[in-house]
């Protein structure tokens, strides 16, 4: 039993020693940038993260780091600038409805201590009719604020299909009680209209920001698409990146023509990113077509392929990329840590969830304005060292050595437990 033992120590010395972690260092992020100089008063900043960063980092940039001066990480929140569109219902209790001349009321309660709101949806019976409303609102349910008046709400119906507006947004308030009066049409309405419902909400818009450049392209190539003469066009967006749609400047005055967009970055498997109809009429500005793909994509090489049947080639004088900003908020409390620097390009780096990201709409609403900074160029990390390759890799000796010594520690233990066995079995003398 002592050589098992021994056999096990020098295997878990050898285990040890192959598994000797990295210090806490930057050296497993492979490349940096510098953040400008944000400015001398503390704040909250924003940079955008440009396209030769978001080339080298995760998919997701969950390898970003911010470091200061001091070598301290700063917590940031990482914002996509797509278009925002949401909505969140307000819990309300319908009270008091009521007919008043030629107008329809109906009061709603939202309740002790009501959350923000700023729409409401008007359900009415009917169609093919046109009612202004109004809309006020009150804190004790007795003096009323008009919040607004003079919107419509509409709805049409013609050849099985229907056009409808049942909104009506409002400046951002806290009111308890709010109050919808709709009117009746005038030209439609014969009797006064009922309200069936009122839903309360909170919307929130915010108008997106994109991330645009100029993509290389290479052709026209003329070949034949499913038996017509057609023209095909390799694009280079210049880094593997995210890219949502492509901006087509086309030096025609009228055409139509169908395209499908793929993407082939691996050339024996590409992938379909958007089809359809490149179309400009006579009476049309010159103005970008815009491909918008099924789904945002990070790739970088695109090939477009245009069905021309008896036409000439499209003249696509240059093709502009584009994709939603990426950008990094974070909190600036000593400028004197500056410079600020970004840290990525660590394919094993886990995405680091700072409690800064939770607090952040609460940190936008209080501050002024949102300061700007901008990276510089990229740098490689001097300290960098590349993972260690995995331990049946840089050691593959030691997978047989493991092997071979269990083994022997086995085989060593069975010969003990057999020896045991047999002289226990063994016949004792029989005393005289």
């Amino acid at each position: 039993m002592k050589t098992t033992c021994s056999i096990l120590f020098v295997l878990a010395t050898v285990l040890l020693t192959a598994l000797k972690a990295a210090d806490g260092s930057l050296s497993p992020w492979q490349f940096f940038a510098e953040l400008n100089r944000a400015g001398n008063s503390p704040g909250i900043y924003s940079v955008t993260v440009p396209l030769q960063v978001l080339d080298k980092s995760q998919a997701d940039l969950a390898d970003v780091r911010l470091i200061d001066a001091n070598q301290h990480e700063v917590p940031y929140a990482l914002r996509i600038r797509r278009n925002i569109d949401q909505q969140r219902e307000v819990t309300a209790t319908t009270f008091n409805q009521s007919s008043k001349g030629t107008a329809t009321e109906m009061s709603m309660d939202l309740g002790e201590n009501p959350v923000v709101h700023n729409e409401v949806k008007v359900d009415t019976a009917g169609s093919n009719f046109r009612r202004r409303v109004e809309l006020e609102g009150s804190d004790n349910g007795k003096d009323w604020q008009m919040l607004k008046t003079g919107d419509l709400v509409f709805r049409f119906q013609s050849q099985n299909s229907t056009v409808e507006s049942d909104r009506i947004g409002y400046p951002v308030s806290r009111y308890r009680f709010l109050r919808v009066r709709v009117f009746a049409d005038e030209l439609t309405d014969k009797t006064v209209p009922s309200i069936t419902q009122v839903q309360v909400s909170m919307s929130a818009r915010e108008k997106g920001e994109l991330t645009t450049w100029t993509a290389a392209i290479a052709g026209p190539q003329l070949l034949r698409n499913q038996g017509a003469p057609a023209s095909s066009w390799t694009i280079d967006l210049g880094y593997s990146v995210p890219c949502e749609r492509l901006m087509l400047n086309i030096d025609q005055a009228s055409f139509s023509r169908s395209f499908q967009l793929d993407a082939i970055d691996d050339p024996q498997n590409p992938r379909l990113l958007a089809n359809g109809e490149l179309i400009r009429r006579l009476d049309e500005p010159k103005k970008p077509l815009t491909i918008v793909f099924d789904s945002e994509e990070r790739v970088r090489k695109l090939r477009l392929l245009v069905t021309d049947y008896s036409n000439q080639t499209l003249p696509i004088e240059s093709i502009d990329a584009a994709a939603p900003a990426r950008q990094l908020v974070f909190e600036l409390t000593n400028p004197a840590n500056q410079p600020l620097r970004a840290y990525f390009g660590n394919p094993q780096a886990s995405a680091p969830h700072y409690d800064f990201e939770k607090d952040l709409s609460t940190k936008l609403s209080a501050s002024a304005n949102l300061l700007q900074a901008q990276m510089a160029d990229v740098f490689t990390n001097p300290d960098y060292q590349p993972e260690p390759l995995p331990l049946t890799e840089r050691v593959p000796w030691l997978i047989y050595l493991v092997l071979g010594a269990s083994s022997v520690a086995l085989a060593l233990v069975l010969i003990s437990l057999a020896r045991k066995t047999l002289r226990s079995r063994s016949p004792q003398p029989v005393a005289e």
